[in-house]
This record gives C-alpha cells, sequence and structure tokens, in this order.
C-alpha cells in the first residue's frame, strides 16, 4: 500500500532510536515499493558533518539493524537519494534558517528523536521560525515530563504551534500487535465481552519484566525509576484497553475518550494503602542470563544517594461498576527472569463443585501474550480421557498468532510511524490521557516520599522482591511467573 507522499525531519537523526528504529522502519517500507517518488527523509543534528557522511552513517545502521540489507540492492540506491542532512544547534537562531521550504502539497512529519528535555525548546523554534503548516504533524515519545507539572508545561509547548489533531504522543507498546488486538478479542466476541466483569473476573494481573538492566541508561533512569518509565504510560494504557467501556466506534477518539474514563476511575492510593498496595524495589547483582551481572547501585551514571525504583509492583482498584470489587496488580522490573508481557485474566471459581472432592477444580485463566510470542491463551477445566468417573485436568486452547500470519517483520515502531504518515491517531495517546495518568502517579511518588515506603531489594535474573509476592498472597492468589510460550 503506498504511503502518502512525505518529508520526514528526524530531530535526533544521527541518534540511538533513529538509527536502530525509525531508519530501518522507513527502509523496510523501499523494499516493500510503497515510498513515493517524491518523498523525503531529513535528518537533523548538531554534528557537523555532510550530506554523504550522514548517507553513510544510514548504511551502516542499516547494516546492522536491517538483516539482509545490501547496498547494491535497488531499493538502497532510491533510499539513498532521499536522504539529506541539516546541521542544526536547537539554540542557534542562525541554524533554524537552514531549515525551509517546507512543502504544502504533502505531508510534513517532524519526528522528536530526542531527549524529552528538548520538546519544549524545539516546539517553541518550529513555531517562532514560521515552520508549522495546516500539513505539518509532530511526533514526541514518552515520557512526556517527569510529572503532571512537567507534563503540562510540555503540552502547553506543543498546543502553542499545533492543534491537538496534529500532535502525535507515541506509546511503542499500542504499536504492537497483541495490545491491539485486545479491542479486537473484547468487542468483536460475544464469549469474552458478556463475562468480562466482576460478575465472572477474579482478578486481573499485568506484567512487563526485562531481563537486562539499564545497561548505559543509567544517567537517565536514575532520574525517572520504574513507576514514571513504564507504569505511566505502558502498563496504564494496557490496563485502559483491558478495562475500558465499549467504544462507540473504533474511532480515535471515541476509544480515547473510554480510556480517559478508565484513569479517571483509579482509585487513588492513601496513607493508609500505599504500603500495603505497592511495592518498590532495586536490583542487586546476580546472575542475569547465564552472566554474573551487577547491582543497580553499581551501573555507570546511578547516584547510589538516589532513591531509584527499578521495580513496581502495584495492587490497584478501578471505581466503577463494572470492576468493583477486581483487584488488578501491575508489575514491571529490569534484570528479572525473564523478558516477558503477559495479561493473566483469572476467572472466579464455579459456585459449588458437583464432581469429587479430589478433583483438580482450578479457575478458568485466559493469558493474553504480548511477548515474546503473540497470542491467546485459554486454560479450561476437561475431563480426563480413558479414565472412569470424572477425573479432570487443566488443559490450555492455545492460539498462536505466528501460526497464522507472518508478524515478525514489522516493528511496532514501523506500525505507528506510518499510521503518522497516513494522519491515523487511533494508536496514539491525547494530551488528557496523559495528564491524567501523571495526576495519578504523582500521588504515588508523594505518597512514597511522605510515608515513608521502604526501598525492596531483589536478586538480579529472579521474579522481584518477596514483598510483591505478599501484595497477592495476602489475597490467596499469586503471580504467573514467566511466559506461557518460548520464543522460537
Amino acid at each position: 500500500m503506498d504511503l502518502n507522499t512525505f518529508n520526514l525531519y528526524l530531530f535526533g537523526g544521527t541518534g540511538d532510536l533513529s538509527n536502530r528504529k525509525l531508519i530501518p522502519a522507513m527502509f523496510r517500507q523501499e523494499t516493500l515499493g510503497n515510498i513515493n517518488n517524491d518523498s523525503e527523509i531529513i535528518g537533523l543534528g548538531s554534528r557537523d558533518i555532510s550530506v554523504d557522511d550522514y548517507t553513510s552513517m544510514v548504511q551502516e545502521s542499516l547494516i546492522k539493524h536491517f538483516p539482509g540489507f545490501n547496498e547494491n540492492d535497488d531499493a538502497w540506491k532510491r533510499f539513498s537519494k532521499r536522504l539529506s542532512y541539516i546541521k542544526i544547534d536547537i539554540n542557534s537562531k542562525e541554524d533554524w534558517k537552514n531549515i525551509n521550504n517546507i512543502p504544502t502539497n504533502k505531508a510534513v512529519v517532524y519526528y522528536l528523536a530526542t531527549p524529552p528535555n528538548l520538546y519544549k525548546q524545539i516546539a517553541t523554534c518550529l513555531k517562532e521560525n514560521n515552520l508549522i503548516q495546516d500539513n505539518c504533524r509532530v511526533v514526541v515519545e514518552k515520557p512526556i515530563g517527569t510529572d503532571l507539572e512537567s507534563a503540562e508545561d510540555i503540552n502547553n509547548s506543543l498546543s502553542a504551534g499545533f492543534n491537538e489533531t496534529q500532535i502525535y504522543r507515541i506509546d511503542h507498546y499500542l504499536g504492537k500487535e497483541a495490545v491491539q488486538n485486545l479491542l479486537a478479542l473484547r468487542f468483536a466476541n460475544t464469549i469474552f465481552e458478556k463475562s468480562w466483569s466482576n460478575s465472572a473476573i477474579d482478578h486481573i494481573q499485568i506484567t512487563v519484566a526485562e531481563d537486562l538492566g539499564v545497561e548505559d541508561r543509567g544517567g537517565y533512569y536514575d532520574e525517572t525509576g520504574a513507576l514514571r518509565d513504564m507504569v505511566q504510560n505502558h502498563l496504564l494504557q494496557i490496563l485502559c484497553l483491558i478495562a475500558m467501556e465499549p467504544p462507540v466506534s473504533i474511532q480515535s477518539e471515541s476509544v480515547r475518550d473510554e480510556k480517559l474514563k478508565v484513569l479517571k476511575s483509579l482509585a487513588p492510593f492513601t496513607e493508609e494503602t500505599i504500603a500495603l498496595n505497592s511495592v518498590r524495589a532495586q536490583y542487586l547483582d546476580g546472575i542475569s542470563k547465564g552472566e554474573p551481572a551487577c547491582a543497580y547501585l553499581d551501573e555507570n551514571g546511578v547516584d547510589p544517594k538516589n532513591n531509584t525504583e527499578t521495580f513496581v509492583a502495584l495492587k490497584l482498584e478501578i471505581n466503577n461498576w463494572r470492576w468493583s470489587g477486581v483487584p488488578f496488580y501491575l508489575r514491571t522490573g529490569k534484570r528479572m527472569n525473564s523478558k516477558s508481557s503477559e495479561i493473566v485474566v483469572r476467572y472466579k471459581s464455579v459456585p459449588h463443585n458437583i464432581f469429587s472432592k479430589e478433583a483438580a477444580l482450578k479457575p478458568d485463566q485466559l493469558v493474553l501474550r504480548i511477548h515474546p510470542d503473540e497470542g491467546i491463551d485459554l486454560k479450561l477445566n476437561t475431563k480426563q480421557p480413558g479414565v472412569s468417573g470424572y477425573d479432570l485436568e487443566e488443559l490450555p486452547l492455545d492460539l498462536n498468532l505466528h501460526d497464522y500470519h507472518e508478524l515478525g517483520h514489522q516493528d511496532c515502531y514501523e506500525r505507528l510511524l506510518l499510521d503518522v504518515i497516513r494522519g491515523n491517531p487511533s494508536l496514539f495517546v491525547r494530551r488528557d490521557e496523559i495528564e491524567a495518568s501523571w495526576k495519578w502517579i504523582d500521588n504515588i511518588i508523594n505518597l512514597w516520599k511522605s510515608q515513608d515506603v521502604p526501598m525492596e531489594e531483589y536478586i538480579s535474573g529472579g521474579w522481584g522482591p518477596s514483598n510483591a509476592d505478599l501484595l497477592l498472597k495476602r489475597d490467596f492468589r499469586s503471580w504467573k511467573n514467566g511466559s506461557s510460550k518460548k520464543s522460537k
């Protein structure tokens, strides 16, 4: 499918995100023949290099990050001709004059692949230099701010030059196939939606576990932490898709309206509940992926005086008719046992067991796998074949999306970037969602400080601190650890 003709301006065009994700995403579209002849890709950065230097840099990036890249292919010959480079110091008024001749007859995308603390200044300079037109769009990465006040400040700067419909706030988790499939699973299948409430569901778990540590991002991460870096965006967005009411339509504004209602229905933590229903922790040294791994406080760029969490577990409630009484357990952490992202929907037990008391009658369980293998796993009780009586066993009905479709090619960034070019905002986050989530997160951060909630510790390569297990054990429940499937 051909894309609209576009000019893509990559602020931070020589940086990590551009090299690892954005450039390979656009090059794949080139290999598919989807980019029109008049489309251009312009890298912008502070480095004083020529267009040829930039083209060579892009080529090296594709050799590293695009499997099967061949510099002799026609695709590279076409792609390299689209590339140009503008040296820009965002503090220099003269450098901003180098961005000129903004076209009016095609989509113009400003992608801010820069540190978030530059968003406000870049947005202001785009406006002051008359670089914003009706055909322009701006893309910003999470995190949008570090609290509600800073998020509002960034949003105000963006809104001063762009309409809300021109602003695309990326949460790359929303580009994952399994996350998008949540809406189809819920609202296209009566079997699930009719039981998707407190009448049938006992509790829901959301886990986003990472097996890596902070790596070379110690300085950035030490100022952020897991709550801001993961819960405020990824986990709360997943929660919204799980808990939202049916939208009027699948159009972006209808879906966003319902997600906002969920965020506004989140029960705030209080002085009485914060220590009981939240856990924060840092990883210690240990074994990760078979190799010795250092503790968080020994990572480069980390200030031992900072009380920054690398793990968060929360028990939260949603104050509305559908979910009253159903706890949601959220956890995310670095340097955990494996890279695994799953949603677990645990149904209530049957009201009365008519089978033998020895029968292993377990509650039904729906597992939605986001990573490593996108799919759906529904565990049901069935009769064991070939035996007399009714001896029961739990068996899975497994749907692996890879068995039916080739999902391995299109990266979530690629999918979202194409949506920006096409002008489709469905998978992007609206301003009021960002600010509602920050309001809820700020309350947790403030209570952690005021109530002196302790910083727990956990061994690298494990599943988090013991107190995270207690969040569920107190309720006679337990975490589901590990993915249902192993990556192929």
